[in-house]
């Protein structure tokens, strides 16, 4: 893989487990993530990456019609690439149900099972266990608090398998998701099995308790196995979680990797300053690659070089 003429700026708008009480500034509602979504787009992003969440209290959903509600006012106010997660549900029927029934141009794949350390994002926000006790919604606190220990993400190999042909078989490209170097092995296995036409893209998701970190000679080490692996049909995107995000997309737009940031992936520029938007997280990545002198792509650009069809 080539370095990056222009970086790829994905804008992750929501996510499911960062919560309401945790900013008021993290969109939930249908208009909140549409509104966030495209105002993210204007201040530079080429990809949206969506969850959705239930209107009435935050929590995440997989409902068509929550997806709906603001994939349809997205569309039809920015050309950006829509990328919708697929990551919940128990089968692979159930994750990509409202993926097949919207279209979006993307959908993500998690590649791998692991022990996801939620509660140690809460932590890195600036909270405690007594103010994740505190939090309004009961989910919420069931998401951070001790139930967060027994957590497993799991994603095996049939369930794997089997999104990528539904995917395959739809016409909609995939994101593989990675949170450690193993996964790439588990996806090359995949891959070997069930050839993916195109470009194959990679998106490495680091800092999460369970997965890698996001220290440079990890990201460089994910970097080069990835790139060794799948050569010129990879195309790499690069993200940490927590505060850590910005300095990470960073070090990936340095790399010459595309990059992630976004209220999904972490909500403070600093402790106790939150940040008011995605726009903001956007125009900040922005500004520093603009420092840097790395070019940034626009979404008909971001599609040529993912090999999507031009909207």
């Amino acid at each position: 893989m080539a370095a990056a003429k222009k970086i790829i700026i994905t804008c992750a708008s929501t996510g499911a487990s960062m919560t309401p009480s945790m900013s008021p500034y993290l969109p939930i509602t249908p208009q909140q993530i549409a509104e966030q979504s495209i105002e993210g787009v204007k201040a530079g992003a080429a990809i949206v990456h969506l969850h959705a969440r239930s209107p009435v209290d935050g929590r995440p959903s997989n409902v068509t019609a929550d997806w709906d509600a603001f994939i349809s006012p997205i569309k039809a106010s920015c050309d950006a690439i829509i990328n919708m997660s697929a990551s919940l549900g128990a089968t692979a029927e159930s994750r990509l149900e409202a993926v097949l029934a919207l279209r979006p141009e993307i959908a993500t794949v998690i590649v791998g099972s692991m022990n996801y350390g939620n509660f140690k994002k809460a932590r890195e926000q600036g909270f405690s266990e007594a103010d994740v006790a505190g939090f309004k919604h009961q989910w919420e606190k069931d998401s951070f608090g001790p139930g967060s220990y027994d957590v497993v993400t799991s994603n095996s190999f049939k369930t794997i398998d089997a999104m990528i042909a539904m995917l395959t078989d739809a016409g909609i490209a995939m994101e593989f998701e990675i949170y450690d170097v193993g996964h790439l092995t588990v996806l090359e296995h995949h891959l070997n099995r069930r050839k993916v036409g195109g470009k194959i893209i990679v998106q490495f998701l680091t800092g999460i308790l369970g997965g890698i970190t996001s220290d440079i000679d990890h990201l460089l080490h994910l970097k080069n196995t990835a790139e060794r692996m799948f050569g010129d049909q990879l195309v790499l995107f690069t993200h940490g979680t927590g505060m850590r995000n910005i300095r990470t997309a960073t070090f990936g737009g340095m790399m010459g990797t595309h990059i992630r940031i976004g209220q999904e992936d972490n909500l403070f520029d600093r402790p106790g300053k939150p940040f008011k938007s995605n726009a903001e997280q956007v125009a900040k990545i922005k500004h520093i690659f603009d420092e840097l002198n790395i070019d940034t792509a626009t979404p008909a650009e971001a599609r040529a070089m993912l090999g999507i069809p031009a909207k």
